[in-house]
């Protein structure tokens, strides 16, 4: 009696057990179909209201630049516009436009700056943009034509193509290669030397075609005559003038005005070192010294 008791007892657990199991699965297999149901609206849902057509952006104004194609803006521009998020919602979608990548894409063109993007309607961009302006050029060395655009604030902005003549002054910073989409000088020693090399033109007539910077303080101006003014960055370029005016006006220094010297050292204030190129040169010496 005591066995079939316990037998008996035995099938009941076991299917309370299996009734129990089952109701687990049917729960489970509710809660799968909820949720499969649950995730398909919701991504019909984004799969609709992501194309909504007033939704979408359709046009790219471009405003700005004075040599850049505005063609060729728009084309970058809806070119990241072209396809989608996880395959499921469009670029276009005014909301979630990759606006990061558009200003990416558009920094690729040479000679653009500033670029500013925003929304003048759920389906209009503006895009509005500077132009870098050649200031100079940025060369390896005195031989280097393959050469960098710089703008007035001393940036290397583009490749420039080979260009001949002295059109740009030509900036060499020692031991330094150029590098387009850098900080190539400051905006002050550009701008300063610039001046300097105007000023020789202007009123000496020597006509600057290289500026190099050795270090923090001494720049070589080499002039269209072959000769170079050595300067330092201690001295204030209006005193370097002066004493480079008074020495090229005096009748010993005359003939030199035309740039054919070997160098002017003008880095010592009042005391100046010349040196004449050797053809030039008296027969007794070639190099002369000059107090003020």
């Amino acid at each position: 009696m005591w066995r079939r008791f316990q037998n008996k007892k035995k099938i009941k657990r076991s299917t309370i057990k299996n009734h129990t199991e089952r109701s687990m699965i049917l729960r489970q297999f509710f809660v799968g179909i909820v949720l499969i149901c649950t995730i398909g609206i919701v991504i019909t849902t984004i799969w609709y209201v992501t194309r909504i057509e007033s939704l979408q952006i359709e046009e790219v104004e471009v405003v700005g630049g004075n040599t850049i194609s505005h063609d060729e803006v728009k084309e970058k521009v809806f070119s990241e516009l072209n396809g989608n998020y996880l395959k499921l919602i469009p670029k276009t979608f005014t909301f979630l436009y990759p606006k990061n990548s558009i200003l990416n894409q558009l920094s690729t063109i040479p000679r653009i700056k500033e670029i500013h993007i925003k929304k003048e309607s759920s389906q209009k961009l503006i895009v509005t943009f500077d132009e870098y302006q050649p200031y100079a050029l940025w060369c390896a060395d005195k031989n280097d034509v393959t050469c960098l655009f710089l703008d007035k604030e001393g940036f290397a902005f583009s490749q420039a193509p080979k260009l001949s003549g002295s059109a740009f002054v030509r900036y060499i910073k020692q031991n330094v290669n150029p590098e387009v989409k850098t900080q190539a000088f400051d905006k002050n020693f550009t701008q300063e030397t610039y001046k300097f090399s105007q000023k020789l033109a202007e009123e000496l007539d020597l006509y600057v075609i290289f500026i190099e910077k050795v270090d923090n303080f001494d720049i070589l101006y080499t002039v269209s005559g072959g000769g170079v003014l050595k300067v330092s960055q201690m001295i204030p370029a209006e005193k370097s003038f002066r004493n480079l005016r008074h020495v090229l006006g005096s009748e010993d220094f005359y003939h030199l005005q035309d740039g054919t010297f070997e160098y002017i050292d003008l880095r010592f204030g009042d005391k100046i070192f010349l040196k004449e190129e050797e053809e030039t040169a008296s027969s007794s010496e070639s190099s002369s010294e000059s107090e003020l």
